[in-house]
Formats: structure tokens, sequence, C-alpha cells
């Protein structure tokens, strides 16, 4: 994985998927980056049109060798590349940066007012409303949240 930051739009020649960030309501796309992907025979070149100020790192990024889908997050979104077929999967938001994580077969995904599962495509298997300050409890095939407003919820990790 190379990645590329600019300062500025790059010319939109030769990608194979084109991102462009969400945006708060005050903000304008006004520069780029470049994600070249290489793993096993699967290649990819992403540009992202962002934010002034945001950039993309590694660890913004979590590969799925089994189905090839990559998923990415930015600072109010989160999405899911289909690597082989060059398209975007989801493109969803979030409130702020969130937070994607790999557990076996499942990608949650959390963000200050909610927690997803998803199956390794990116395909949703359950999502739910939280809020800070969230308490949980993690088991084998659900996760328990406890929080403030929206009380006792549980996240299914199957479908």
């Amino acid at each position: 994985m190379i990645i590329a930051n600019f300062d500025h739009i790059r010319d939109s020649t030769d990608f194979d998927i084109i991102h462009k960030e969400k945006t708060h309501i005050d903000e304008m796309v006004v520069q780029s980056s470049e994600l070249v992907f290489d793993n096993n025979g699967t290649k990819a070149r992403i540009k992202f049109e962002l934010a002034k100020g945001n950039e993309i790192k590694k660890d913004d990024f979590l590969y799925i060798s089994e189905t090839n889908v990559l998923f990415y997050r930015g600072t109010i979104e989160w999405c899911a590349f289909d690597l082989k077929n060059k398209s975007v999967l989801r493109n969803e938001s979030a409130t702020q940066i969130p937070f994607i994580q790999r557990r076996n077969d499942v990608i949650l995904i959390y963000d200050d007012l909610y927690a997803e599962a998803t199956d390794l495509n990116g395909q949703r298997i359950d999502n739910v409303p939280i809020d800070p300050p969230t308490e949980s409890v993690e088991f084998e095939d659900r996760i328990e949240f406890d929080s403030p407003v929206f009380g006792k919820q549980t996240l299914r990790l199957s479908k």
C-alpha cells in the first residue's frame, strides 16, 4: 500500500476508483490523496478528494484478503471498496473518525452514535444506536451496550 497526499486536487485520470469525502456543511474539497494498492494480484488505484487539512494514512484502512474488500475510515465517514470490481460498496456517515476492526468473520465499526457489524463483504449484519459514555460486554455472537440515552442495545454478530 503506497499513499501520497497532495495540497491540491490531482487530475482524475487513470484511477480505478474516485472517492469524494463527505464534508461538514462549511468545508470545501480542496486537496487529494492517492492510494496505490497491490497485494497478491489485487491491484487498485484510488483517488481521495478531501477537505483542507485532511490526509489519509495506512491505519485508516483494513484490507480483507478473502473478499478483496478494503475498509476505509475518514473524518466523518467510513467506506468499503471492492478492489476486484473497482467499486464502492458502502459509503456511510459518521459523527467523527470511526474505529474499524476485524473480529473473526465480522467487521465492527464504532462511531460515537452507533455500532455496526458487517460481514467480510461489507454487508450489514446489524446496527444499533449508542451514545457516550457507553459500556459494553462482548460475547461470541453479540455485543451488549449500555448507554445513557439509548439504554441497553444488543449488536448481533451473525445473520
